[in-house]
């Protein structure tokens, strides 16, 4: 769980000495019109019920679609792999195990969660390895081999495309596809500030997809989608949620607020949180116990989310004009490192 967190120090502290402190005005009620559609861009299963369960409940409320799309499998959760098998050096095979495992569970919180209503997708691709994906693993000549599962492409049937490969092209592919499919009205990604590599990379590919469907021609005789609206959301960030890992898990605090940490930087047009009911809050609840797996690594962690509100950063296609050059820019600093270690780089594609 904490392999990544030495890196992301480097991380954060870039973070705060590049972008503005968050102001102190008081986040704005997120509205939620019927008939929205709604797509979950995850990093993990967990993860879209961790930030978004709420929100998901509230859209089918108000007659509205709600698609989750989970890009990893959550296979390369090493020290729960470790913890549950008893073993040093996990084989390949029971990492995929344990990705199966993770699978099964996300289907069955959608389940719960939505009543049948939400859509589902499990893309597959390298948990623990999104970001290499978008810095050295472009093209299907030279795909990412899993850490854990040594996979190089989606091993799972129940992946939504078992003919895509470990590398940035097909995965930006895949969510293009979607983004045509869904015609979203609101996403709700992952914030690229957030100090998990692999969250990090699904927010920088949900923006690159988003950049890349907006300039597809429209077919004849449809009007053009409206843009949708951003909503980031934030799952990793240094003592956040506040109190998650005191011994015997976080107070009770269902009813307050889960405020964003106000050091976390301003970008786009501020901070939006929606209000959950107490039936909302008590079916999140639920839907996370749903995720045995995770209860058993990180049960506390878990519960620190289900709380009265769920907070989100607003970003602007102004966030989406500048993706292209903050991956480049990341890529290049990355193939610096990469030349020192004698490793190949590929350049993503601009669209």
């Amino acid at each position: 769980m904490v392999q990544w967190l030495w890196p992301s120090v480097v991380v954060l502290a870039w973070i705060l000495a590049a972008a503005p402190a968050a102001a102190e005005a008081a986040p704005e009620p997120l509205l939620v019109r019927d008939g929205e559609r709604l797509l979950v861009v995850s990093p993990h299963p967990d993860d879209e019920t961790l930030v978004a369960g709420g929100l998901a409940e509230r859209v089918l409320e108000r007659g509205g679609s709600v698609r989750t799309v989970i890009l990893t499998a959550g296979d390369g959760y090493v020290e729960a792999v470790e913890a549950e098998t008893g073993e040093l050096r996990p084989r390949p095979r029971e990492f995929l195990r344990y990705g199966a495992e993770r699978i099964r569970e996300a289907h069955a919180v959608a389940r719960l969660l939505g009543g049948g209503q939400i859509h589902l997708d499990v893309l597959g691709f390298p948990d623990g390895g999104l970001e290499p994906l978008l810095h050295a693993h472009w093209a299907r000549s030279h795909p990412e081999r899993s850490p854990t599962t040594e996979e190089t492409a989606p091993p799972y049937p129940q992946a939504l495309d078992r003919h895509v490969a470990y590398d940035g092209a097909d995965l930006r592919a895949e969510l293009v596809r979607i983004l045509r499919e869904t015609r979203p009205t609101l996403v709700a990604m992952s914030d690229d500030l957030d100090l998990h590599p692999d969250h990090r990379a699904s927010g920088l590919f949900a923006l690159l997809a988003l950049d890349d469907w907006r300039r597809l021609p429209t077919p004849r005789g449809e009007s053009p989608p409206a843009f949708p609206r951003l909503l980031a959301y934030l799952v990793h960030w240094p003592r956040w949620p506040l109190g998650w890992d005191r011994e015997g898990g976080p107070e009770d605090v269902a009813q307050r607020s889960l405020d964003l940490p106000p050091e976390l930087p301003l970008r786009g047009e501020g901070r939006t949180c929606l209000t959950l009911t107490a039936d909302e809050i008590a079916r999140k609840r639920r839907a996370l116990a749903a995720y045995h797996t995770q209860q058993v690594a990180m049960g506390s962690f878990l519960a620190a989310f289900s709380r009265a509100t769920e907070c989100y950063s607003i970003l602007t296609e102004h966030d989406v004009d500048a993706v292209e050059s903050r991956v480049e820019r990341g890529r290049r600093e990355a193939a610096a490192r990469a030349r020192l270690r004698g490793s190949p780089q590929s350049r993503p594609p601009r669209r």
